[in-house]
């Protein structure tokens, strides 16, 4: 995930891009009035667009553009097809921790300091982050669903993801099979993700020496999953859902972007080294989901419970309502999402110097520490109806606060007293969407 062209041009081009997508329907409406092969076909195909805009206090800024179009075919038969474009710019945090002294790092693409073009110091007191970070992603999808019997239906899928300095294809399927008057499904699906990583600059060897830019080859890893659920239909305004899943990815798991600090005793950075984490980790994980609706509310709560073999624990809680004004035309669907986790056995703020040579696994990526976070979100839809001359149509907007809260208990060093080592993160995430 490394540099681009500059974040300014970048943000034009994809605002350029995104308001071409959000279109896409108005243009259709045009494009399938007039006869001809296109219009035919286009005709019974149900579109949705969106425009993303995520930005972190002083760190990512992101913008993504997403169509998916789908068209069911009546006897329980869908095609869906979906495009995400994603740019990412701003700051990346590399993993070492605040220092009284001002700390130089270089380019993951350099061969040495001499040769880093893109050097950046950060200042005492300061998180050290990487000011030129940017980088570009591009997927699509597609999913069929075939009925076998009237009871049964298959799912085939995959999907394609392209960056800079990462490659990744996954496949899936699923059998669904209806039970009890079409009021209870029982489905189960797997997949498999392969991935390739090249970095920029080649692979960092785990566990060395920042200053020696020691690097390898290219890297990759693969995933397979599989999932298990139950959808029963309680009630005419209850429905419920269990799922439960495990997956297992091998191969190489780390960020090859990240560092962790190693301190003397006095808490004086000596260095830094390249994290290393193991080449398997298996998670599993249990969801289950309540929907109750009426004629003009509706309550969605979801429960998650997650474990893996890195040692970490992970429970979320979400609620969503959604209130429909009495014609129905307008709505409003606040939301709220709790989230906890513990660290990863493996990680650690810093690296002791004592402890250097006997370390075999560490990571100083606040993704693996110990927090807790809640994420806001009030979303309003608007039914266009049959204004533009479709049974289903509408327009939103989402709006989304979110704020982390790191829990990490590890002792600060006497020399590294008065500083921030351990900075939440708050979020902002507004959406634009259109489906017809």
């Amino acid at each position: 995930m490394q540099l681009k062209p500059a974040p300014s041009q970048l943000r034009r081009r994809l605002i350029a891009a995104s308001c071409a997508l959000l279109s896409t329907s108005a243009a259709r409406s045009q494009e399938t009035s007039a006869p001809g092969f296109v219009g035919r076909v286009l005709k019974d195909w149900q579109f949705e667009s969106a425009l993303a805009y995520y930005h972190e206090d002083g760190r990512i800024q992101a913008i993504e553009p997403v169509v998916n179009a789908s068209h069911d075919y009546g006897d329980g038969g869908n095609v869906s097809l979906n495009f995400t474009f994603d740019a990412l710019s701003g700051s990346s945090p590399n993993g070492a921790l605040p220092s009284h002294a001002p700390q130089t790092f270089a380019s993951p693409s350099a061969k040495s300091f001499a040769s880093a073009r893109h050097p950046f110091t950060t200042r005492p007191g300061n998180l050290p982050v990487d000011p030129s970070y940017s980088t570009a992603r591009a997927a699509g999808g597609a999913e069929w669903t075939l009925p076998l019997t009237r009871l049964s239906r298959i799912t085939l899928g995959g999907k394609l993801s392209i960056e800079d300095d990462f490659y990744s294809g996954t496949v899936n399927a699923s059998f669904a099979h209806d039970f009890n008057d079409k009021n209870t499904t029982v489905t189960f699906g797997i997949n498999d993700e392969s991935d390739i990583i090249q970095p920029i600059g080649n692979t960092p060897v785990p566990l060395s020496n920042y200053a020696a830019f020691q690097k390898e080859g290219n890297k990759s890893k693969n995933g397979v999953g599989a999932l298990l659920g139950l959808t029963q239909v309680m009630t005419r305004n209850w429905l419920t859902q269990l799922n439960v899943s495990v997956d297992r990815f091998s191969g190489y798991l780390n960020d090859p972007y990240k560092i962790a600090s190693v301190l003397d005793a006095g808490g004086t950075t000596t260095g830094y080294i390249y994290e290393n984490r193991p080449d398997t980790r298996t998670r599993k994980s249990v969801y289950f989901e309540n929907r109750v609706g009426s004629e003009h509310a509706s309550v969605d709560l979801s429960l998650r419970y997650m474990t893996d073999s890195w040692g970490i624990r992970s429970e979320t809680a979400q609620v969503r309502t959604r209130w429909w004004t009495p014609d129905r035309q307008h709505y409003f669907e606040p939301t709220v999402r709790w989230y906890h986790q513990g660290s990863a056995d493996f990680f650690m703020p810093w690296l002791p110097a004592v402890d250097q040579a006997d370390t075999r696994y560490i990571s100083a990526d606040p993704r693996l520490a110990n927090f807790h976070a809640l994420t806001y979100g009030l979303k309003y839809g608007y039914e266009l109806g049959n204004r533009l001359h479709r049974s289903s149509s509408e327009f939103t907007v989402r709006l989304e606060y979110y704020q982390q809260t790191l829990a990490i208990n590890n002792r600060v060093p006497d020399g590294l007293q008065g500083l921030n080592l351990y900075p939440g993160l708050k979020a902002v995430l507004i959406q634009f969407g259109w489906s017809y």
